[in-house]
């Protein structure tokens, strides 16, 4: 996302949805689950692939994806991949307020939407994901609200450290270890992946990445593109995307 002039980033702040953080989970090395509740969310609509924006710094937004809604209890939890626990040097901005960030604090929802081209469908037949780390949630929340209208089953690439974690909370997903570079290992997995009837795809997370899978998942299950819907949260050489 933009940077914007410091009075501007907290006028648009004040538009969100007050929330207060009741709880925190640290699930694994890269991943952190936060409890959120607030009047403001009852009632809400929601389905995976909404997203929500939060201020992380005084000139800087993120955007992040629920994992579970509560539209009655006004609540939700959000499961952050912590991008900087592998890599050198201070945390990106995104997980520096995430460090600072603790049990009653309040913070500002602003968004909770879906784009029109990256919606989640709730129909019958066997939907496919791909994506990393920063999908997790994502395809988290999706399996459950899908629940038995479909299955789901695909691939995630994530720290070897965090491997078990996901493999836990994404049943049916082919979860591997990522390698070097982002992208490195879903690619080599989908280039070799095992036929199937697919209804519907899903490809999020990198951008670059996205790009090549979207081919080999069209070429190998024979899909329109009608039904593969892409949104890439994080692009190589992009900051903020």
């Amino acid at each position: 996302m933009p940077r914007l002039p410091a009075p501007l980033a907290r006028m648009i702040e004040t538009r969100g949805r007050p929330c207060a953080v009741i709880d925190m989970e640290d699930l694994s090395p890269s991943f952190r689950r936060v409890h959120l509740i607030g009047e403001d969310l009852q009632g809400h609509e929601w389905a995976p692939c909404q997203v929500t924006t939060f201020l992380v710094s005084p000139t800087e937004f993120r955007r992040y994806t629920p994992d579970a809604f509560d539209a009655m209890a006004g609540r939700m939890s959000i499961l952050f991949y912590r991008h900087s626990v592998a890599v050198a040097g201070p945390p990106s901005p995104g997980d520096a307020w995430l460090d600072d960030l603790g049990v009653g604090d309040l913070v500002s929802a602003m968004g909770l939407e879906a784009t029109r081209s990256f919606r989640a469908r709730a129909e019958p037949g066997t939907v496919f994901v791909c994506g990393d780390g920063t999908t997790v949630g994502l395809w988290h929340s999706m399996i459950r609200w899908l629940g038995d209208q479909a299955r789901v089953c695909g691939v995630v690439e994530v720290p070897l450290q965090d491997v078990s974690l996901v493999r836990y909370l994404l049943p049916g997903v082919d979860v591997v270890a990522q390698t070097g570079q982002p992208g490195e290992t879903v690619l080599s997995w989908l280039g070799d992946a095992p036929p199937g009837e697919i209804t519907r795809a899903y490809l999020s997370g990198h951008g670059q990445t996205i790009q090549r899978a979207r081919d080999l998942v069209r070429d190998r299950y024979g899909l329109h593109r009608s039904v593969i819907h892409t949104q890439p949260y994080w692009a190589t050489g992009k900051v903020g995307l």
